[in-house]
């Protein structure tokens, strides 16, 4: 096990700065998640550290030694790529033990290895198929399993979930999480989807245009948000965002009405923003309410999700509630004060 260092990275690619100025610390055995929306950076850090893109300034280190300039076979990290990358002329156990075969290691201790790694992914009765012959999957399996076999000080994931339906990437966030959990390797994680980062993170590394915008625990990005970009990024639905004027204990909001100000908002322009779920369907006349016409809406079962209008600007409710609902009705939305994220006209979080 080991850490990761990032010391005032950038890369560019001629005059265009894809990577600004990022420094970042992984800590021993960490599952760090890079996420953030396509174009943002993500995948050409990940290849710095993996050596297969150069370092345009800055170092990196793992456990103190530097690696900036040391070639991608000897800096002792194994990296599972987006399209798996297998050898379509290999089998499954080919494939896992190709690496070891290039290093001298004897067959014995190949197979040995192989055979223990594919047991733990449960691919010991596959050992003998080749790609074509596995699912999705299956074949993500025999990727990681490739890595591991390596016994490497960091693990680096790029998108490894990208080609799966959705029900296969909901098994597949669990059983990765698992897996480094159990072989407590450092392993660095890139996607653009924030739900595979929320569920599967001990923190997650929110980049924007190729500067990082806040670094943290998953729980503390959703409730505490930085900034306006990490507070429509992290979430699904995204936050609500509405525009206004805090004066006297009370926001105006630009497309009209007005709600209660959270404790400590300073007099001035505001954006107010509330979760889904902290804006509720009340009565009509409720005080701090906002008079909606709903537009559409997503009866899932265990929650609806409303998509209403008020002021020319859409809201998202999500209740756990089964209200009567039809397209065109004026409802009254009460957004709870106490759950208010406030930014200020600089995008940054006041409250």
């Amino acid at each position: 096990m080991s850490t990761m260092t990032l010391r005032n990275v950038c890369k560019s690619f001629g005059s265009v700065e894809v990577i600004r100025d990022v420094s970042l610390e992984v800590d021993d055995g960490e599952f760090v998640i890079l996420v953030g929306p396509s174009g943002c950076g993500k995948s050409t850090l990940l290849r710095m550290i993996a050596g297969l893109e150069d370092v345009t300034s800055g170092d990196l280190a793992i456990d103190n030694r530097r690696i900036t300039n040391v070639p991608p076979k000897d800096r002792d990290i194994a990296m599972v790529f987006q399209n798996y990358a297998l050898y379509p002329h290999m089998t499954v156990a080919q494939n896992m033990g190709y690496s070891l075969k290039l290093a001298g290691w004897s067959r014995a201790d190949i197979d040995k290895t192989v055979g223990e790694t594919a047991e733990s992914l449960g691919l010991g009765p596959l050992l003998g198929r080749f790609p074509k012959e596995l699912s999705g999957g299956q074949r993500q399996r025999v990727a990681t399993g490739r890595a591991i076999v390596r016994n490497p000080k960091v693990f680096l994931f790029d998108e490894p979930l990208s080609n799966l339906d959705a029900k296969l990437r909901v098994q597949m966030r669990s059983e990765i999480r698992d897996l480094q959990k159990r072989l407590g390797v450092t392993s660095i994680y890139v996607t653009h989807d924030q739900v595979e980062a929320m569920t599967m993170a001990d923190r997650i590394v929110v980049l924007h245009d190729g500067l990082i915008e806040q670094v943290g625990a998953p729980l503390d990005l959703y409730d505490r948000p930085a900034n306006l970009f990490v507070a429509t990024f992290i979430g699904s639905p995204s936050m609500n965002l509405l525009k206004g004027e805090a004066s006297a204990g009370e926001i105006v909001l630009k497309d009209g009405g007005t709600l209660p100000a959270p404790a400590g908002t300073p007099d001035g322009p505001v954006t107010v923003g509330y979760r889904p779920d902290a804006i509720g369907i009340g009565a009509e006349g409720d005080r701090g309410g906002l008079s909606a016409t709903v537009r559409t809406y997503e009866a899932m079962g265990n929650e609806t999700i409303v998509f209403a209008e008020t002021g020319g600007r859409e809201l998202t409710v999500v209740t756990r509630d089964r209200p009567s609902l039809e397209r065109g009705k004026v409802m009254t939305l009460v957004p709870d004060t106490a759950r208010a994220h406030v930014f200020g006209s600089d995008g940054r979080r006041l409250n």
